[in-house]
């Protein structure tokens, strides 16, 4: 996903959006359940990564957003199940 320069408020948190002339982008690992998506961003938390939002029920999904070690961010997502 590529982040317009107003951002995704819930995607990317207090990160700021790349400077002018650079790509800002949201790179997503899709997994099968929200109790994956859970366990996956507890996974990274235990790692020493930086959880940006915490799971939660989306309008289109289940989704949490962690940055890497270099600030990557990343967004684990799951449909729903409704």
């Amino acid at each position: 996903m590529l982040v317009p320069t107003g951002g995704f408020g819930w995607v990317i948190g207090r990160h700021q959006v790349a400077p002018k002339g650079q790509s800002e982008c949201v790179l997503n690992l899709g997994v099968a359940a929200p109790a994956d998506a859970d366990a996956v961003v507890d996974r990274t938390r235990a790692a020493g990564a930086d959880v940006v939002t915490e799971p939660t029920a989306q309008p289109w999904g289940y989704a949490g957003v962690f940055a890497d070690p270099d600030g990557h961010l990343w967004m684990v997502s799951a449909d729903s199940g409704s």
